[in-house]
């Protein structure tokens, strides 16, 4: 399954990365032993030092598996879509699709969001108080306005990120150095006359509505169909029935002819729209580290 991703892909290092190359290896070699030992919690915090050094799709997916035994679903989910981002073409890219819309599915039934930080130069990360001794850091949380502290070598920063439900919120986080922009530099002209003093978020994305649009109308069509094929299939079981008069059974004929045809366009019709939302969905997902305008 996933864990196969391990061996089918292969980062080749760049010249002048041999150093790092050594020091990934190192760490790796070290987190497999706990992981082996069946100590999540340290295997964790090596494949993470593992990740300091070389960024890679095996040690992205061994920590989420070891976050998700630990029962941190968000994190786990983050580390699922960065091996997917940095491998989208591996061959067990669908089963990691699919371990992602798992948790984004359960979280958004329950009115939840997932918010991802990253600060790369961060020695501490701080969502709405809740510390996180290092980035990136991940939690599913209901909507709303979250403040993002973050200790950067240079001080601490604050910062604020909306998140709405059922969505990926990401915030890559670095330090501003002073002084500081105004209002009137940091918000576009629309908003300045509009009278906003923050940012108001994200516009809300095309293709993540017409993929909800699409699955809500393919899953009526598909069920239209579904119903229309099952009263052709009991007029057809009339029809073919000798006891039943003559005349009847050319009505029910009839009629089941009438409704085949609706019934498997509407099927077919309502299971392609359905999948096509359900690409699309995927596809609007921002990827992770990148925070959509």
């Amino acid at each position: 399954m996933i864990s196969s991703l391990l061996v089918c892909l292969v980062v080749t290092a760049l010249p002048g990365e041999a150093e790092g190359e050594a020091g990934f290896q190192d760490f790796y070699a070290r987190a497999e032993a706990q992981t082996a030992k069946k100590d999540d919690s340290s295997a964790i915090a090596l494949y993470r030092e593992a990740e300091a050094f070389k960024s890679t799709p095996q040690a992205a997916v061994r920590l989420a598996q070891a976050l998700e035994r630990l029962g941190d679903g968000a994190s786990a989910t983050l580390y699922y879509r960065l091996a997917l981002t940095r491998a989208p073409e591996a061959p067990e890219a669908a089963a990691l699709a699919q371990s992602i819309g798992t948790f984004l599915g359960k979280a958004g039934s329950a009115g939840l969001g997932l918010l991802e930080v990253f600060a790369p130069r961060a020695s501490r990360v701080r969502i709405q108080g809740k510390g996180f001794p290092l980035a990136p850091a991940a939690l599913f949380v209901p909507p709303g306005e979250y403040v993002v502290e973050a200790d950067f070598p240079s001080g601490p920063r604050t910062t604020r990120v909306r998140v709405k439900g059922g969505q990926v919120a990401t915030l890559t986080f670095e330090p501003v150095q002073p002084p500081l922009l105004g209002v009137e530099q940091a918000l576009s002209d629309q908003a300045i006359a509009r009278g906003s003093t923050a940012d108001e978020g994200p516009p809300p994305n095309v293709l993540r509505v017409v993929g909800i649009v699409a699955l809500v109308v393919g899953a009526i069509a598909a069920g239209v169909g579904i119903a229309l094929g099952a009263s052709s299939a009991s007029d057809a079981r009339v029809a073919r029935d000798t006891s039943v008069p003559r005349a009847q059974r050319l009505v029910a004929a009839t009629a089941a002819n009438q409704k085949a045809v609706p019934a498997n366009t509407l099927m077919i019709a309502g299971g392609a729209a359905a999948a096509g939302g359900g690409v699309l969905l995927i596809i609007s997902l921002p990827e992770p580290g990148v925070k959509k305008q």
